[in-house]
């Protein structure tokens, strides 16, 4: 008889009754059907001014204890209304709302970054007909996305900058997007989630920029100024251009855009002052610099030749003498501008040589120049750029900071993307070792 009672005292235990609040109830163990072997959880709290039901599951007692409490908590601010997210909103219309949000403060090249990364959310969600809660997604849906994305485009690769790098990072911008609304507590989204979810054999190299030495970029300067001296003004504009990308380094929507009035004395020196870049995709000015607010600006290295700052303002002045025989102006005020297409020139959109055509011309004057590229690297402008930063990041006499804000990059950026040991130590280090 006293194993009855105890039975049942047992029972009456697994029990926990609070109708006088909110109704929450801890049921016993389920016995059967699809989810035996858990304790029910549920609580009945005033949302909208109305008592709703809410039913979880846990695995056992003590976690179904502590996943009363968290409802409690997370309901007590539901009583004027839900949230307009919650952790149970559908993953695809949540993120495809921040995309649409993200777009009114973003270019129109990041945006379609984003753009892209929903796309491939949509095409992943499709393939596996689910559509997932916020809640049920961990660590092992961004593998496996990562996985099937590297699957089936035969041409991607793993490693930084890539697109899969590049869309990962958007979703975890996202999930600490709702860290912060408090919508979740963990993001799904590791740091350093490459290295997680790829081997180290899975890692491609990745694109390798040729690395200029200081006698090759006297070689290229000496024959760009030589090319441009015996060019008609429209065919020099591209040999200009280069000219003064050896001095400043610049992105090349960057170098599109510059303008005879950014040219300024600042510290001693002239520079370009400059708060816009170009492009090339929608043919337009960008309204800002990469990364930076409408209206940012910043100076560029600083050009200590007095013979470059003669050329660009005596281009100036053959520009417009140009211009005038043609009844044209230049109300854009670029320095650059693609002189052989008349039709845009007298147009409100008035446009600049392309990045394809000067880094065709760079690549026709390092031949003629006698310079080769080093195996399996790329010549292009941004050539240009990790040379002078690389000059930067290792003269122990400029700081870190200082080559950051005249390049335009964060010193993470600056440091692991652009600053090369330049050839020169690294001849001098090989001279040095002896063993």
């Amino acid at each position: 008889m006293s194993s009855f009672f105890n039975a049942i005292k047992n029972l009456l235990t697994a029990y926990h009754i609070d109708k006088s609040s909110t109704g929450e109830i801890i049921e016993p163990k389920i016995l059967k059907g699809e989810y035996k072997g858990l304790w029910s959880v549920r609580i009945q709290p005033t949302v909208n001014g109305k008592r709703t039901s809410i039913t979880k599951r846990a695995k056992t007692k003590l976690e179904a204890q502590k996943l009363e409490i968290d409802l409690k908590v997370k309901y007590a601010g539901y009583k004027n209304g839900l949230p307009s997210i919650t952790d149970e909103s559908k993953f695809l219309v949540e993120y495809t709302k921040y995309v649409e949000k993200k777009a009114q403060s973003i270019t129109a090249t990041t945006n379609r970054s984003w753009s892209y990364s929903l796309t491939l959310l949509n095409e992943y969600l499709k393939k596996n007909e689910t559509d997932i809660q916020l809640k049920d997604i961990d660590q092992h849906f961004f593998n496996d996305f990562a996985h099937w994305y590297i699957k089936n485009h035969p041409k991607a690769s793993v490693k930084k900058s890539t697109v899969i790098d590049v869309t990962l990072a958007h979703f975890r911008a996202f999930f600490t997007f709702l860290l912060d609304k408090a919508v979740l507590n963990i993001n799904p989204i590791p740091r350093s989630y490459l290295k997680l979810f790829f081997r180290q054999s899975d890692f491609s190299t990745g694109r390798k920029w040729h690395l200029f030495s200081k006698d090759e970029v006297a070689a290229l300067r000496k024959e760009l100024l030589k090319e441009y001296k015996s060019s008609t003004v429209a065919n020099s504009v591209s040999k200009l251009a280069l000219l003064v990308d050896t001095y400043l380094g610049l992105r090349p929507e960057e170098l599109q855009v510059l303008k005879f009035d950014q040219l300024v004395k600042y510290e001693g020196s002239y520079t370009f002052k400059i708060d816009n870049s170009w492009s090339e995709k929608d043919k337009k000015p960008n309204g800002s610099l990469k990364d930076r607010p409408k209206g940012a600006y910043r100076y560029c290295l600083p050009i200590k030749n007095n013979e470059i700052i003669d050329l660009i303002k005596e281009f100036q002045i053959k520009q417009k003498k140009y211009l005038d025989e043609y009844g044209l102006k230049n109300t854009s005020g670029y320095i650059f501008l693609n002189l052989h297409n008349y039709r845009s020139i007298s147009s409100n959109n008035q446009l600049p040589v392309t990045q394809g055509s000067l880094n065709d011309k760079l690549k026709d004057v390092c031949s003629k120049a006698g310079i080769e590229k080093q195996e399996n690297s790329v010549l292009a402008l941004y050539s240009l750029r990790v040379y002078l930063s690389s000059l930067l990041g290792n003269d122990n006499r400029i700081s870190n900071m200082y080559a950051c804000q005249r390049m335009g990059n964060t010193i993470q950026v600056f440091l692991s993307t652009y600053v090369k040991e330049n050839r020169e130590s690294y001849k001098q280090n090989s001279q040095l070792w002896s063993c």
